[in-house]
């Protein structure tokens, strides 16, 4: 991932862009990629200090330093580096500096580094030489570079020109984003990638076809910031991946400068992204429900609940009883912020038309009684981890509609 320093752009009014590379400047962003890739190449099983030495030897303009620094980020990312043993060596250390001040109270003028070298060396069984490079292994500029897996040339600069966008999303206060996919199937991978990233978002229908997607930026939370931020920005493909992509954000951009407003259109669209894996806490319900044996059958939700003048909602899974084939749908929330609870809770309340289980961490500090009166939802707030019984004993109620909830029944036994 970028920082802003490597980014390449400018302020105009209230808005921030990014410097187009097109032209001359594109042809030298390919040559420069096609050598720090074959330097980096040249340089496995050499420390990383060298790397960036030799890097540093690479011929840019003060025009193409941010270029430069960026896709040599790209390509550090795409290496694989080996540290040293850190205990082996701070142990190192301090032999080889308690010898040093034995020496220097006993003799200061006979004192000598290489003789130091040399007889701990000695007692360990090695070369002076090796024991020199052994003795601040631990450091990154000494990390070894083993594998370098940096891709072309061509996909290597257009990396650069998304993870510029990834960069600025980094510093996003509130992202909007208009989306149009080509099928049905491609707007729910795409929520699942919401739900995946565990972001703060909502969901509105467009007039003309699509969806309007609102996500909270990670310079509008408290904690978590940099958590956060990474996770909205590796949304970035999966929102390229639409057939249409209209994206506005708000960014802060400078730390104490005032928000500026970034606007993004891709020009060339992204291939299909990769199906996302389940949530962990989706994972293990879902294992954890399909231990219990029979009675219950569990599947991923695939319909996306659209309530017109409402909102979006957007099931993890479908929980199906199969005494009647009654079902209920199961959304796990994330844990960032309790706004989204509330936007649930505001979903129920102007009816859902299905009976739907939202499942929410104790850290957000909200009660199950909230919805405890609602005929097609409830809440079911968990502490540690969720508890796949309870979580049915929930979804029993929610079918049957009558007595208390488990936890106000279990309180008044």
């Amino acid at each position: 991932m970028l920082s802003p320093d490597h980014v390449r752009v400018r302020r105009r009014g209230g808005e921030l862009q990014l410097l187009a590379l097109k032209g001359e400047l594109r042809e030298r962003a390919l040559v420069i990629a096609r050598d720090l890739a074959d330097v980096a190449r040249a340089h496995v099983g050499k420390s990383r200090g060298e790397l960036e030495e030799a890097w540093e030897g690479i011929a840019v303009s003060p025009r193409e330093r941010k270029l430069s620094l960026g896709l040599a980020k790209l390509v550090e990312d795409a290496s694989e580096f080996e540290s040293g043993d850190a205990e082996q060596a701070a142990e190192l250390r301090r032999e080889v500096f308690a010898l040093a001040a034995q020496k220097r109270a006993t003799n200061a003028l006979s004192f000598a580094r290489d003789a130091i070298l040399d007889e701990v060396a000695t007692r360990r069984g090695t070369t002076p030489v090796a024991l020199e490079a052994e003795l601040y292994a631990d450091l990154r500029s000494a990390q070894r570079l083993i594998a370098c897996r940096a891709p072309a040339p061509e996909a290597l600069v257009l990396g650069y020109e998304r993870a510029q966008v990834q960069a600025i999303l980094l510093r996003a206060v509130r992202v909007v984003a208009e989306v149009g996919c080509a099928s049905a199937d491609a707007y729910r991978a795409l929520f699942r990638q919401l739900k995946f990233r565990r972001l703060l978002y909502r969901v509105h229908p467009l007039e003309a076809g699509g969806y309007r997607l609102e996500i909270d930026g990670p310079f509008s939370l408290f904690q978590s910031v940099a958590k956060y931020g990474l996770e909205l920005a590796l949304l970035l493909p999966a929102l390229e991946a639409c057939q249409k992509l209209r994206l506005r954000a708000e960014v802060r951009w400078a730390h104490q400068g005032k928000p500026l407003t970034f606007a993004y259109e891709p020009t060339v669209r992204a291939g299909a992204e990769q199906p996302p894996r389940a949530r962990d806490e989706v994972a293990e319900l879902s294992a954890g429900l399909s231990e219990l044996g029979a009675g219950w059958q569990i599947e991923p939700a695939e319909r996306v609940l659209d309530l017109p003048g409402v909102g979006v909602c957007i099931p993890d899974l479908v929980l199906r009883r199969a005494s009647d084939g009654a079902a209920v749908l199961v959304e796990v929330l994330g844990f960032w912020s309790r706004a989204s609870v509330w936007q649930r809770v505001e979903l129920a309340q102007k009816g859902l038309g299905e009976r739907l289980l939202f499942v929410v961490s104790s850290r957000l500090r909200v009660s199950e009684d909230v919805l405890e009166d609602a005929d097609e939802a409830a809440l079911y707030v968990y502490k540690g981890r969720i508890n796949p019984r309870t979580l049915v004993r929930h979804a029993e109620r929610l079918l049957d509609h009558g007595g208390p909830s488990p936890r106000r029944a279990e309180r008044a036994r």
